[in-house]
């Protein structure tokens, strides 16, 4: 496997798959990660936490999208042989 575009391409796509099967209730909850308003304190106090939970919940409006590359990127690994 080569340093290619297409497998920087898949490789975000994995790590996005990653975060978007992780769910808010039953696994975020735990780390206090399911919500900004419920971390119990301040989010100046912690501006990367409240980065990351920003992301957490922003990628999940991109489930649609990642359907669709995930989909386009099988046609081509099944049409063009994976490597």
């Amino acid at each position: 496997m080569g340093f290619s575009l297409w497998n920087l391409f898949k490789s975000g796509l994995l790590l996005i798959n990653a975060v978007l099967i992780l769910h808010r209730k039953r696994f975020l909850a735990k780390y206090g990660l399911d919500d900004i308003t419920t971390m119990g304190y301040n989010a100046e106090e912690m501006p990367m936490r409240a980065q990351l939970i920003g992301l957490l919940h922003a990628v999940q409006y991109l489930k649609f999208p990642v359907i669709i590359a995930n989909c386009i990127t099988i046609v081509f690994e099944m049409l063009l042989g994976g490597s």
